[in-house]
């Protein structure tokens, strides 16, 4: 591993260091640049000084790639042998290093155990779940102790439409969409005729109070925006259809 690898992943350049003129004269102490004379001008200032008058600071940002590819190259390596690596040149006691630690466990599923056969991965503050449910890009395998890669892996991107298709399946076997405002919905196996409305918003723009007509009366556990499709209504009326109507639409039982 890098010694710099806290450098690379968390510090950026200063704000406005490749700026010229314009960063120059904010370099200059007030009380000289207000005179206009160029002989009161200082000849040096300090570099902690100029940043603390020109209000130009370091920024901190997380840049995850190159402690990713590290990782990535350490696959088939003892987990021990590579945390000590790791952990030799990045100290807990230093809190920046230490947040570069912390990042390990964004890539790599530490603690992990088997069962029936099937690995299991446990984090902190999450219930216990099969690594064919993991997010992590790697894991370290509980029987041998070696860091593998988690073939099951999928970028979020992926998971979110994955998870956004079986959302429109689930809406297309349970409901019709008659006209903006106007669905059908199968609830308790039955359907129901549901009429929405725009949510109401207080002057200030945010939402105002209001009470769900299928959500209220306990016919779905679902929340309102997997069960309409959308965020931006509620229902305002619910009506059971009778058995021709369903028929007359085609609607299954």
């Amino acid at each position: 591993m890098r010694d710099d690898m806290d450098e690379v992943i968390i510090e950026r350049p200063r704000w406005g260091s490749r700026l010229r003129h314009a960063r120059r004269l904010r370099r200059i102490d007030p009380k000289h640049a207000a005179r206009h004379d160029p002989d009161s001008l200082p000849l040096r200032i300090g570099l902690k000084r100029a940043a603390s008058l020109g209000k130009i600071t370091k920024s901190l940002n997380d840049l995850l790639g190159p402690l990713k590819r590290y990782l990535i190259g350490q696959v088939d390596r003892p987990w021990n042998k590579v945390w000590s690596e790791i952990s030799a040149n990045l100290k807990a006691s230093n809190p920046v290093q230490q947040h570069v630690r912390n990042h390990v466990l964004d890539f790599v599923a530490v603690n992990t155990s088997v069962r029936d056969g099937v690995v299991w991965v446990a984090r902190e503050g999450w219930r216990p779940e099969p690594l064919s449910e993991c997010w992590s890009l790697l894991y370290v395998d509980p029987r041998t102790g070696i860091l593998r890669r988690n073939k099951h892996y999928k970028k979020y991107a992926l998971r979110r439409r994955e998870h956004a298709a079986a959302q429109a399946r689930g809406r297309a076997d349970r409901m019709r969409e008659i006209g903006p405002l106007l669905q059908l919905h199968r609830l308790n196996e039955c359907w129901w005729e549901v009429t929405l409305a725009p949510i109401p918003r207080t002057p200030s723009g945010r939402y105002a109070a209001y009470s769900d007509a299928v959500i209220a009366a306990a016919m779905t556990r679902l929340p309102a925006p997997e069960l309409y499709g959308r965020a931006d209504v509620y229902a305002v009326k619910r009506r059971q259809l009778t058995s021709a109507e369903i028929a007359s639409l085609g609607l299954n039982t």
